[in-house]
């Protein structure tokens, strides 16, 4: 495979300081391995740090967050994330929609 349209940022880390996860991401589109980069089960507060911080290098934000979301988890895509979906035009994937079979009848916890 020659490159990914997106690469994600799973789990935010700590540890690592926004400007330089920025910047790792828009290497790796720089030398062409993906076009875009998103998140995962980022919280808005740092998705939109991730914003300012490429807005002040002039570098790319993530253009997704993917987050869980079903009947069960609906908060975070619902709520949270709202104001920063209409403020960027952040886009959204999710992961779990079926609760993990639960919600399919199949499965039984």
């Amino acid at each position: 495979m020659d490159y990914v349209d997106v690469i994600f940022a799973h789990r935010p880390d700590n540890t690592v300081s926004m400007e330089e996860i920025v910047r790792a991401f828009n290497w790796v589109i720089d030398q062409g391995w993906a076009y875009y980069w998103a998140t995962s089960e980022w919280s808005a507060l740092e998705i939109e740090e991730a914003y300012h911080v490429a807005d002040k290098l002039n570098l790319a934000g993530p253009i997704a967050e993917q987050c869980q979301h079903n009947m069960f988890h609906r908060e975070r895509p619902e709520k949270e994330y709202e104001p920063i979906y209409r403020k960027y035009g952040l886009g959204t994937t999710t992961w779990s929609s079926l609760a993990s079979g639960l919600l399919t009848g199949k499965v039984n916890y």
